[in-house]
């Protein structure tokens, strides 16, 4: 699900500071890469994508709770007061719910 959206999230993330600080309060993201992210002078998109790479790592990870994983990230993603952020969180986690409702019919 979160791979899916990963290209659209990168052309409509634009504080990528505030953004890397909000997952980074709820341990989604480690220090280090929230520090790289706010002092690293590269471009919004090279943070952007620094900052999706490290969520995917962490899905890919944290393989036993990976749903709660990006149902948190979805809800760091409502608070960016972005519409199209919100947007597309409010879409995975339709899409994650309607996988989970799939897998409960074929039990």
């Amino acid at each position: 699900i979160f791979k899916r959206h990963m290209s659209e999230m990168l052309g409509v993330i634009s504080d990528t500071e505030r953004l890397a600080n909000d997952l980074s309060s709820v341990d989604l993201i480690s220090y280090h890469v929230k520090d790289d992210v706010i002092t690293t002078p590269i471009s919004r998109y090279q943070k952007a994508s620094k900052l999706l790479n490290e969520i995917e790592r962490s899905l890919r990870v944290q393989v036993l709770d990976n749903r709660g994983i990006l149902i948190s990230y979805c809800e760091v993603l409502k608070k960016q007061k972005n519409s199209a952020l919100t947007r597309i969180a409010e879409n995975m986690l339709k899409e994650l719910d309607s996988s989970c409702e799939e897998k409960d019919r074929t039990r």
